[in-house]
């Protein structure tokens, strides 16, 4: 994986949501940057955990616990994903 540019911003967007569509249990082609993730999805506190624990794991990320509440959509996540990525390669 490229670690800078925007090649690496659609490739890490593209396995952020394999892997919400495969803890959520949704078909991966409607998880879009704009669906809600934490709020108003019906999602269980669990469930967004676990989705977050992945993500920590698959990109050996840290995301703060006190960052969650702001990860109302899809795209939040990422951006947040990408940001610490972003931080680690410097």
């Amino acid at each position: 994986m490229q670690t800078k540019g925007v090649r690496m911003s659609k490739n890490t967007s593209q396995a952020i949501k394999s892997v919400i569509a495969k803890d959520c249990g949704f078909k991966a082609k409607k998880v879009t940057n704009e669906m809600p993730f934490m709020a108003n999805r019906n999602l269980s506190y669990f469930v967004c955990m676990d989705v977050i624990y992945d993500l920590e794991h698959k990109f050996n990320v840290k995301l703060p616990e006190s960052d969650f509440a702001k990860y109302n959509t899809v795209g939040d996540l990422i951006n947040s994903v990408v940001s610490e990525l972003k931080t680690r390669s410097k």
